[in-house]
């Protein structure tokens, strides 16, 4: 039997979710699909884009198809799907029961911040979990805290923090810029960019140096002067910003658990967060929601202190990759060690 060759059999995760759009999700599907556990093959399918209504059911279909042609080809696939609330959890729902159907192994992993309110609305939350339920699906939220909020309404889950992308991480080589904070997110009523332009409306009429850089817009309002405007920045652009600059500010209304904030402090870089916001380490300061004299208060807190990177750096040492494989190897691994 010399020459012939063998291939090592690997069981397949595929991950669900946002791939081209932005955000918090589409970058941990990223770090996911490109660090993923030993021993295990990993595929993405993008279930959702921006755009006309068309465009999305477009996609939508796509994913339906690639899922029907991966399912019907492999066997023990595990189906990580990435949800968000309102329509992207009923989207992620119905994909997990179309994958189910298949023999498809569910994970639905939620990172919505609102998902409580979301699901605490008349019976919604009854009506979900006996359909996750029928799919045998194994729920993974992004906290021990966040796990104690669905518990009641979904079951118990199981807990993966978000990982960070390795190529967050302390420079020695960029210089960080003093009183330069920044702001990274897409621009919605959420995410707070109005609130962060109130601020520094504040900050301008009082003099002062604080000059706040942001993405998710292409230009910065017109009647302030320290406000720059990046647009959406590629990835190593955004690494680079979080290097340079003394303080990331993040004031938005809620959060799963921000992406943004973990690879700032991979960066070395202190985190001021709204007060309302979950599930942060310890080492962010938190301002008041929507009030800008504690906003503004805290910023310059922040920025007469002195950086202490690897304090940051070291805060989110349980959110590096090869922390998370060991908890979604054992996810993934259960629904083979359980079958009979």
């Amino acid at each position: 039997m010399s020459g012939q060759r063998f291939t090592r059999y690997m069981p397949t995760v595929v991950h669900v979710g946002p791939i081209s759009s932005p955000g918090g999700i589409q970058s941990v599907i990223k770090t996911l699909t490109d660090h993923p556990p030993e021993g295990w093959a990993v595929r993405q399918i993008e279930s959702h884009s921006g755009g006309s209504l068309y465009s999305k059911l477009k996609v939508y279909g796509s994913a339906k198809k690639e899922l029907k042609e991966l399912l019907e080809s492999e066997k023990d696939v595990v189906v990580h799907l990435h949800s968000a609330s309102d329509y992207s959890f009923h989207r992620k729902l119905r994909l997990a029961e179309f994958a189910f159907s298949l023999g498809g192994k569910i994970v639905f992993h939620i990172h919505s911040g609102n998902i409580i309110q979301w699901l605490g609305k008349g019976n919604r939350a009854k009506k979900l979990r006996a359909r996750l339920e029928q799919c045998k699906a194994t729920i993974v939220c992004l906290s021990d805290r966040w796990n104690e909020l669905l518990t009641p309404l979904l079951g118990r889950c199981k807990v993966s923090l978000n990982p960070i992308d390795p190529i967050h991480c302390i420079s020695d080589t960029i210089e960080r810029v003093p009183n330069q904070i920044l702001l990274l997110g897409r621009n919605d009523s959420v995410k707070g960019h109005e609130f962060a332009f109130e601020i520094m409306r504040e900050l301008q009429q009082n003099g002062s140096d604080i000059v706040l850089h942001c993405t998710g817009v292409e230009e910065s309002p017109e009647d302030l002067e320290n406000v720059v405007a990046h647009g959406w920045l590629d990835q190593e652009k955004k690494v680079e910003l979080l290097q340079q600059s003394s303080l990331l500010i993040l004031p938005s209304k809620w959060e799963g658990q921000p992406m943004v904030a973990l690879e700032a402090l991979a960066c070395g870089t202190p985190v001021l967060a709204s007060d309302s916001i979950h599930s942060l380490p310890e080492v962010v300061g938190k301002a008041k929601d929507q009030n800008i004299t504690s906003w503004i208060e805290k910023i310059k807190i922040n920025l007469d202190s002195k950086i202490d990177v690897k304090v940051n750096n070291g805060s989110v040492s349980q959110h590096q990759v090869e922390h998370i494989h060991s908890s979604l190897k054992d996810i993934y691994s259960d629904f083979f060690n359980n079958q009979s």
